[in-house]
């Protein structure tokens, strides 16, 4: 089944609880756990984590960690109802470790890789996870960096389609529009997380910065443009 999760990162954050509030219950929701660290930008932390599993107990929570020692979130999150999580290959000593730990303490695990880490260095590791994340821009950037999606993604997510035993699940997350949410989905992809193509931002005055929207200025909400794109590209 084909899925899009909306990233809760790219929502407005001084308006966290009315822009999740209005997706329906049962819509998860996918949230970065970024530290400074692993990678340069820094996302939320536990209290925030807490305040947004207390407040939306019917949104699943999906946990992509870009960050060093992720093992040190995990009782965190499961308290917190966690259930597909994403660690990050390049910052693990032993990802079979992490992955089973996961696994045992009642979480779905998952395998991201970035770019500079070709799909087949993982395959040793598939037996051990449930999903695989490709990056398609570097980690960390949301988006703002100019470069946008990494074209030469389109070849990775058929190598990593072919490579995955079946079962197992192929997640998207970078930079996505409308024109790369679809090819994504052709090239096999299960899941797309989707960030500013459910939050837009827009140019300030200058057009030199973006900002968020306000929910009172959006002409398009979150949860509208998350049925439109669903109906459009999930549909069996």
């Amino acid at each position: 089944m084909k899925r899009i999760i909306p990233s809760v990162a790219s929502a407005n954050q001084l308006f966290l609880a009315q822009e999740l509030g209005a997706f329906p219950k049962g819509t998860a929701l996918h949230v970065d756990i970024e530290d400074g660290n692993f990678v340069n930008n820094i996302t939320f932390g536990m209290r925030t984590v807490r305040s947004v599993a207390n407040m939306f107990p019917d949104n699943p929570l999906c946990f992509h960690f870009m960050a060093n020692n992720p093992a040190q979130y995990f009782e965190e999150i499961a308290k917190c109802g966690a259930r597909e999580v994403a660690v990050h290959f390049e910052g693990l000593p032993y990802p079979s470790e992490e992955l089973c730990t996961l696994r045992k303490m009642g979480m779905i695990p998952g395998l991201a890789i970035n770019l500079k880490t070709p799909v087949e260095q993982v395959a040793p590791f598939f037996e051990y996870m449930d999903f695989l994340l490709l990056m398609t821009m570097d980690s960390g950037y949301g988006g703002t960096n100019g470069l946008g999606f990494c074209f030469a993604n389109h070849d990775r997510i058929r190598t990593a389609r072919a490579l995955l035993p079946p079962g197992k699940e192929l997640w998207v997350d970078g930079a996505m529009d409308e024109t790369e949410m679809k090819n994504c989905f052709e090239l096999g992809a299960d899941v797309v997380i989707a960030g500013r193509m459910i939050f837009p931002e827009k140019l300030a005055q200058g057009n030199e910065t973006r900002r968020a929207y306000l929910p009172s200025e959006r002409e398009q909400k979150p949860e509208e443009l998350l049925r439109l794109y669903t109906e459009k590209y999930c549909a069996e």
